[in-house]
């Protein structure tokens, strides 16, 4: 039975369960705890406690999200700031994004109030289960309620940044993005992929902290069928394949929202963008969506030139035209069990070549 409990080696609480636990949304997991027990005065007992801090923790997860969504926005305008962007075409342009992004009763996005309705509905909810004010079904549809509202500004903020990327592209060229990436991605590696940084712990050391965070960003992004944020999650003997179908914020971008009904970004009305030309950050690939290529940098390519190998390697899916298998194909996240395991391949893809191993031993800075 999944409840929450504090890790020392992640520095954070997290839910418990073997990996292929880890797989299943948030979401399910609070039903799960809703549905359980008998009747206390007429209502479903369950394990509402431990359902009230899921709802907790399921903002809790929703929370690394739209923290890097807020700071990675301010990131890119300030870049286009630098590179000499007058403040009023920025302005111009972030109000045509929001009005292009509207919510779907037509209000203009503005994602610090949506951030905050989001948490009083979260805030209600869990204390309606703890307080057995909720009886379970009444308490499944606000659960309900505020996964889709969670999804929509979620979606609207990651079309958010990617159409800023687009108008960097569009303003500069798209070999523009890389400066305009590392500016941003930096600060980001310390705060969050140092702990990977193999001059300062074994690689072996660091995979039961790389497959958790992996499960639980992409629980929050809301990814796979339906966009609740269940993982697909294979294991063999080298590594841990991680599959989105679709990824809730690239995938989705390039697919189309087939929940809301609304087309790809990558066509009018919003033409955010996919690789032209083949880059090393983008997986010398053309077709990459460019919100996409921060998986790039963040997993792979600003990793390697630092420490010598990826933290995660990354498929994604490639713009070929709407519809089309390479369109759609999931996108695919792998965790390798050792340093050894990584192919050649995946330094090739990102333009580097394989070191020899060991990179560097733990403890030597140099």
């Amino acid at each position: 039975m999944t409840h929450l409990t504090w890790s020392d080696e992640i520095g954070k609480r997290v839910r418990t369960g073997d990996w292929a636990d880890q797989s299943v949304s948030t979401v399910t997991k609070i039903q799960e705890a809703l549905r359980e027990g008998g009747d206390v005065f007429g209502l479903t007992a369950g394990r509402r406690e431990t359902a009230a801090q899921l709802v907790d923790y399921f903002m809790e997860e929703a929370k690394v999200v739209y923290v890097i969504y807020e700071v990675w926005t301010a990131g890119f305008l300030d870049w286009l700031r630098g590179a000499g962007v007058a403040e009023s075409e920025l302005e111009t342009e972030i109000d045509r994004l929001r009005t292009l992004l509207a919510w779907p009763d037509g209000t203009a996005l503005d994602t610090t109030a949506r951030w905050r309705v989001l948490g009083e509905a979260a805030g209600r909810l869990g204390n309606g289960i703890r307080s057995y004010e909720l009886p379970v079904a009444a308490a499944e549809a606000e659960l309900e309620a505020l996964l889709a509202d969670w999804r929509r500004l979620h979606d609207r903020y990651a079309d958010l940044v990617a159409g800023v990327l687009a108008f960097v592209a569009r303003r500069f060229g798209e070999a523009a993005l890389e400066p305009c990436y590392r500016s941003v991605l930096e600060p980001y590696i310390q705060e969050r992929y140092m702990p990977f940084d193999v001059r300062l712990r074994p690689y072996a050391d660091t995979l039961v902290r790389n497959l958790y965070i992996s499960l639980e960003a992409m629980r929050a992004h809301l990814v796979g069928p339906g966009r609740r944020g269940d993982v697909g999650l294979e294991e063999f003997d080298d590594r841990w394949e991680l599959r989105f179908d679709p990824c809730g914020s690239g995938g989705r971008q390039v697919r189309g929202d087939e929940i809301e009904g609304t087309g790809s970004r990558v066509l009018a009305p919003y033409e955010f963008g996919v690789t032209r030309e083949r880059h090393p950050w983008a997986w010398n690939e053309t077709g990459v969506c460019y919100y996409c290529a921060h998986c790039n940098l963040a997993l792979s390519t600003l990793p390697a030139e630092r420490w010598g190998h990826p933290i995660r390697t990354v498929d994604p899916p490639l713009w070929r035209g709407d519809g089309d298998p390479l369109t759609r194909k999931q996108c695919t996240w792998t965790v390798w069990k050792s340093l050894e395991a990584i192919p050649e391949r995946e330094y090739e893809r990102i333009g580097r070549t394989k070191p020899e191993l060991p990179v560097i031993q733990p403890g030597d800075r140099r």
